[in-house]
């Protein structure tokens, strides 16, 4: 969906929008979709996983657990890891489900590098997430805040999924660090998704809102610390770092962050402008589509670093990967 799609549908302003957002484009799920075109949160996991699979050459009687994050699942019971267990033909293993934002992916990763530490050796990470229920009618839309109109304007769906194995002369990028902490005490919460229930919304009750302005001011330095930490940890040099993967809330703040850290142009790894920010799928499209950029086997050798930051209640992660 473009922002020109946006503007007709919802009585947006598509070069508003544009200036705004940085993001030109976005993909969402419609329950009228045809056949074999995912329609749910459920469905974006479950086809991230097969791809996941397939491009690894396992089967589900390999997979040893399998770990799904997400902020918007299909239902509160079942877990909607469970529905995606079935679809794949995944049984008798450990799932989990994490109800996370824009730190789940590596949460989803962390998680799994304490099993395989544990004597696990293969297993399947998921990250997905949609913005079915966060839509507004488009009588609601004309009724929006500026700032309202920013923060629905920045989100897509999307899923992603990574194989991950104890094997440390495996294929593909092996961690080298990789690091999770919670940094919320004492401050407020930057994003909130509601719950209604049964009972419904307040009159004029947004399921969805954000501290736009909070994370424009902490989302670069958190960053900044996230790099340093990784850096320090590995003694790398950041202008000797193949690849960077930032945080993506939207193009505009994207590169505000790439310009704020001194990471070039030609090192970024960025996805947002083109699909929106798809939560705790996003750093496994920006690490899909380096795998796409160095398929031609270059980069063996080549250094990664990945940072996101969550602003629901501040979190901060980080991960140190090479090319084998």
């Amino acid at each position: 969906m473009t922002n020109r799609d946006l503007a007709t549908k919802f009585g947006l302003h598509e070069q508003w929008l544009d200036g705004m957002t940085g993001n030109r484009s976005r993909y969402f799920c419609r329950l009228d979709s045809p056949e074999g075109v995912p329609k749910s949160t459920g469905d974006l996991a479950t086809e991230a996983g097969r791809r996941a699979m397939k491009a690894a050459g396992v089967e589900a009687a390999d997979i040893e657990f399998l770990i799904l994050t997400t902020a918007s699942p299909d239902h509160l019971m079942p877990a909607t890891v469970n529905l995606v267990a079935d679809r794949l033909g995944i049984n008798n293993i450990p799932t989990l489900q994490l109800t996370s934002g824009c730190a789940g992916a590596l949460q989803g990763l962390f998680t799994a590098k304490a099993l395989l530490a544990s004597g696990y050796r293969l297993g399947l990470v998921i990250g997905a997430d949609t913005c079915r229920k966060m839509w507004p009618s488009a009588k609601d839309s004309r009724q929006m805040k500026p700032a309202e109109m920013v923060n629905f304007a920045l989100f897509g769906d999307g899923g992603g999924a990574a194989v991950v194995a104890a094997d440390p002369q495996g294929a593909g990028l092996n961690v080298e660090h990789l690091f999770l902490r919670g940094i919320g005490l004492g401050r407020k919460p930057a994003q909130i998704v509601k719950w209604f229930g049964a009972g419904g919304a307040a009159a004029g009750e947004a399921m969805g809102e954000e501290d736009y302005k909070a994370i424009e001011r902490h989302v670069p330095e958190v960053s900044r610390l996230i790099l340093d930490e990784l850096l320090e940890n590995r003694n790398w040099q950041l202008g000797e770092v193949e690849y960077v993967l930032t945080p993506q809330l939207n193009g505009v703040m994207t590169e505000k962050i790439r310009d704020f850290l001194g990471v070039r142009p030609d090192q970024a790894v960025n996805c947002v402008a083109e699909t929106g920010n798809n939560g705790n799928a996003l750093p496994f499209i920006q690490l899909n589509r380096l795998m796409q950029k160095v398929a031609d086997g270059s980069a063996g050798g080549s250094r990664v670093l990945v940072a996101t930051v969550e602003s629901s209640k501040w979190i901060m992660s980080g991960m140190a990967l090479r090319f084998a």
